[in-house]
């Protein structure tokens, strides 16, 4: 089956990955006012435009869910789906960052940052969803490595396990995202008050890291869907091939010939 091209798959990640920190070191000012700014930032906005196709490939892939070889995996495809939206629906507060409109008072007592979204009223909606879905990219990175002999022995007209497990072209976006917040674990202090006073400072330390995080880790589910639905698109198109001789002659060829006359005679 065919699957995403490694220009897309390896280049995008690595792509956004270097113009990031080529603007942080060029100017760690410019960084912070324009790409890692709260809800107008440049990251912010590029996780939104990772989520908004998954979305569309999810409901794509939903569609042509009789194709798959289990009926759960429709349910999958759903729950995916559903979660992209939401991902990226908080994001952008559902609107509220590009329309502007004023969040209702009730709303705004409960609401960390006076938004209408769910993730910054409770750990429920906001810390416990990046956990999980940190720990779905170490496994991107982890189970195409150890399960490829296995994943290329199944049959993906029968196996349901490789449209449930990521393939490799989720590997790069989700290493990113993993790579991203380990300078914050070694330096150990998360004070979001503290100055910075290097580009490094700027985007991996003092929390700094977060929106970057999010980011690849929005790129890490676009590229789960894609390649999903790829894969499916392409299972669907191929048409099966009629049962043919290897060699294309008749089987009738190799059949013994009746002596002629001559032969006999002689």
């Amino acid at each position: 089956m065919r699957e995403i091209r490694r220009m897309y798959f390896v280049g995008l990640p690595v792509a956004s990955m270097l113009l990031c920190l080529a603007i942080g070191v060029a100017s760690p000012d410019f960084y912070r006012s324009r790409v890692r700014k709260h809800e107008v930032g440049l990251l912010e906005q590029g996780t939104v435009l990772c989520l908004a196709p998954a979305v569309v490939l999810g409901v794509v892939a939903w569609r042509r869910r009789r194709k798959l070889p289990a009926a759960w995996l429709g349910a999958w495809l759903v729950l995916l789906t559903a979660g992209a939206l939401y991902y990226g629906g908080e994001e952008c507060s559902w609107g509220q960052n590009y329309f502007g409109w004023a969040t209702p008072g009730n709303w705004s007592a409960i609401n960390d940052q006076r938004e209408t979204n769910l993730h910054n009223t409770s750990a429920a909606f906001d810390q416990v969803p990046r956990d999980l879905l940190t720990l779905a990219a170490g496994v991107g990175i982890i189970a195409p490595v150890l399960l490829a002999r296995r994943l290329r022995q199944c049959d993906p007209r029968t196996s349901p396990l490789p449209w449930f497990l990521p393939t490799a072209a989720v590997i790069p976006a989700a290493a990113l995202a993993l790579v991203v917040g380990l300078p914050q674990k070694f330096y150990g202090k998360y004070d979001k008050t503290a100055e910075a006073q290097t580009w490094f400072t700027e985007m991996f330390l003092a929390g700094r890291h977060s929106e970057l995080k999010e980011f690849f880790l929005a790129m890490f589910i676009l590229m789960y869907m894609w390649s999903l639905a790829t894969r499916l698109a392409t299972m669907i198109e191929t048409p099966s091939l009629p049962d043919r001789e290897p060699t294309g002659i008749h089987p009738q060829a190799f059949q013994a010939r009746p002596k002629s006359h001559r032969s006999q005679a002689a």
